[in-house]
């Protein structure tokens, strides 16, 4: 009966080890997460910003298509929009330039935010919209 016992005593060289998160891997895991979750946080109000104004530019072209509308028209519609919704942009930052069939407005700019000491986070952003005659 004894020689039956010794096959399953657990020795030294057979014990399992187990497993789990060391002091390190949990300080390397927690780093990670910051740096991602810093980065998000950074991010998320230039994301924002360009969700309402791909908003406005889509709600523009659909209100404004087949309306005759005019360059000076369109840019007026637009900055009323962008002062309502808080947007700033320069003058260069958007283009109407006419098209076979009315009017393409042209968004581009570039949102930037520091991430860490001269570490910046950088989103481009270009959008057009075509606005029918």
């Amino acid at each position: 009966m004894e020689s039956h016992r010794q096959g399953h005593r657990m020795t030294g060289s057979t014990r399992h080890s187990q497993a789990g998160v060391t002091a390190l891997g949990f300080l390397i895991l927690a780093l990670l997460v910051g740096v991602v979750g810093l980065a998000v946080m950074k991010v998320a109000p230039i994301y924002i910003n360009n969700m309402r104004l791909t908003t406005i530019l889509n709600d523009v072209e659909r209100e404004l298509s087949g309306q005759a509308a005019t360059p000076q028209s369109i840019r007026n519609e637009l900055a009323r929009r962008f002062s309502v919704e808080d947007i700033a942009l320069a003058n260069d930052q958007m283009k109407i330039t006419q098209s076979k069939n009315g009017y393409s407005v042209r968004v581009q700019y570039e949102g930037r935010a520091s991430y860490v000491a001269d570490i910046y986070l950088v989103v481009a952003y270009d959008k057009q919209v075509e606005i029918a005659r």
